[in-house]
Parts: structure tokens; sequence; C-alpha cells
């Protein structure tokens, strides 16, 4: 890499315009293969391996839901496998 490149991570346009009109994202990981939370359980982008499924849920819904509050400016939340599964049988009835 060159002396002036940066890396990051952040959303594709279209998961950009999800966020901000008020959607939260989860992004499925894998535990087992995941890197260890150092602080408060608190994954970091970096240590996610993700499954590539994922799921969108309006803020208020996932307040409801998860009954925790999200931050404004958060625009996803890593989740377990069975998270998606539960959500998709709970839409189907």
């Amino acid at each position: 890499m060159g002396h002036h490149t940066a890396t990051g991570w952040g959303l594709c346009p279209e998961h950009q315009k999800l966020s901000d009109d008020g959607f939260v994202a989860l992004v499925e990981c894998d535990p087992q293969r995941s890197g260890s939370p150092s602080d408060a359980d608190r994954m970091k982008p970096e240590q996610a391996y993700r499954t590539g499924r994922l799921a969108h849920l309006k803020r208020e819904v996932f307040a409801r839901v998860f009954n925790v509050p999200i931050a404004d400016k958060q625009p996803c939340v890593f989740v377990e496998p069975s998270v998606i599964e539960q959500l998709q049988s709970m839409v189907a009835h």
C-alpha cells in the first residue's frame, strides 16, 4: 500500500439510504469463526466473520423486539445465526 492509503469500512449507497431512512442492519456472523470481543462483548467490524445473511429492521421495531435502545447513528449490529431465522418465523405467522 502506498504511504497515503487509508482503509476502513462503511456502507454502500443502497444500505446507507436504508440507514438514513431509519433502518438498522442485522448482520449475521458466525461466533465460532469471529474474533473475540475485546471490551464489554462489543465485536469490532474487523473481528466479525460475516455469513452473508442480513436483515433490516426499523429502529423503533428493533428497540421493541430486542428491548434495547440503539444509537441513531449506529448503522448495524452483529447477530448470531439464529436471530434472523427467528425474525423470519415471526413475520411468517
